[in-house]
């Protein structure tokens, strides 16, 4: 299923997914340093990278402290990109394309955090994908591979020995793109699993060893899964406590997805990066990220309906969740809590551990109560910036589901 190594045709270029973390990176070095260990010369090889906005700035400065370097010696030509914008016409933008790289540009037009901010939520997997990374990182690369590399081209990921499953995933995305039209064929390698056998800890050792200091992983400042498990939580923290608006971003950014979903926390159903920060003393970051939200001068509050239908017609069970998110108000914080004090006439509003403000009009029932399909529907007020977004078709099924039983 895996090549090998890369393609050895004399003309067939070499792409490399530089993610700027431990393992491609090492890969890169590898390369570059033993001659031995590729089949092609590395005036074949293209390295690129997708930039999401979000990646901590240390990344940035060891890449240009030591990577870069290495790069420009050997004349290996590195491209840069970013999407360009929210909606998949726009494309991407190229930041760079040089055989002789100095800079590092971590922003492009667009980042990740305007999606996460306009849309009111957070990054989350999706049919065993990070959707986040798809947008911010596999549709840009795809559409610039489609236009620049010729049809059977090699692509080389660095997934470590112990990600198999990941590369197996990886494969059968590719075929499906390519079987569907999306993108031009190629030969996917993954060289630190089939041909080194190199894991994770061996990656950053031998970088370590190389540059005389660590590399650590790539990410985005606020990522939820670097801190989704205990193992991965102290390097999160570290980054944090060394880099305070870091978890301040992330603080901001659950601040509104929570309002508009208080199931939901940063690292998942009740783990929210506010709660990790206060329970590890990071008052920087939390002071930041306060002053931060309190000093947005324009606010909204939003009409937020959901409907949970039932998973193969199960009551018991809960399947897809339909969302709509409308802006009814806008001004000052002060004038809305007003407004919501208004609205309210039977001691639904409350504000909860987080300051965050909510009028509740039709509530979930308890988790021995309810039977889908159900509904929710609230008010709530949030920095101004969620754009509002309906699926089509949502309001024949909500009054359909529940005219009688609304008002």
């Amino acid at each position: 299923m895996y090549a090998d190594h890369p393609t050895t045709s004399a003309d067939t270029p070499v792409v490399l997914s530089l993610g700027m973390g431990i393992d491609s990176v090492a890969i890169l070095v590898h390369w570059i340093l033993n001659p031995a260990s590729r089949s092609f010369p590395l005036h074949r090889l293209v390295c690129i990278t997708a930039m999401t906005g979000e990646e901590h700035d240390r990344t940035g400065e060891l890449m240009e402290r030591h990577v870069l370097p290495l790069m420009r010696e050997h004349n290996i030509r590195y491209v840069q990109l970013s999407r360009a914008g929210q909606a998949a016409h726009h494309r991407y933008s190229v930041l760079s394309d040089t055989r002789s790289p100095r800079l590092m540009h971590m922003r492009g037009p667009w980042r990740l955090s305007h999606e996460m901010r306009s849309g009111g939520t957070l990054p989350s997997v999706r049919n065993g994908r990070r959707w986040c990374s798809e947008r911010a990182k596999g549709e840009v690369l795809d559409w610039w591979v489609n236009d620049n590399m010729p049809s059977g081209y090699t692509h080389v990921v660095g997934f470590a020995a112990e990600e198999r499953r990941r590369a197996l995933r990886d494969t059968a995305a590719r075929t499906e793109k390519q079987a569907t039209g999306k993108t031009v064929a190629c030969v996917p390698s993954y060289p630190l699993l089939d041909q080194w056998q190199w894991d994770r800890t061996a990656c950053a050792e031998y970088l370590r060893k190389i540059f005389g200091e660590p590399f650590p992983r790539s990410c985005c400042r606020w990522c939820p899964f670097t801190g989704a498990t205990a193992g991965s939580r102290p390097e999160l923290l570290q980054r944090w406590r060394q880099q305070p608006d870091a978890a301040a971003d992330a603080i901001e950014l659950e601040y509104t997805a929570l309002a508009l979903n208080p199931r939901i926390g940063a690292f998942g159903v009740g783990k929210t990066a506010i709660d990790l920060a206060r329970e590890h003393d990071l008052t920087d970051a939390v002071a930041i990220a306060e002053q931060r939200i309190e000093a947005a001068e324009v606010w909204d509050v939003l009409e937020i309906r959901r409907i949970f239908l039932a998973k193969d017609q199960d009551p018991r069970r809960k399947g897809d969740a339909w969302r709509s998110v409308q802006v009814a108000a806008t001004g000052s914080r002060s004038a809305l809590l007003e407004w919501l004090a208004r609205l309210d006439n039977g001691g639904q509003r409350n504000t909860d551990q987080y300051g965050i403000t909510r009028l509740w009009r039709r509530r979930l029932p308890g988790p021995q109560e309810i039977s889908y399909p159900a509904t929710e529907w609230l008010w709530v007020l949030v920095p101004h910036g969620v754009q509002p977004k309906k699926r089509p078709g949502f309001e024949e099924r909500w009054t359909n589901l529940h005219a009688a039983t609304l008002f």
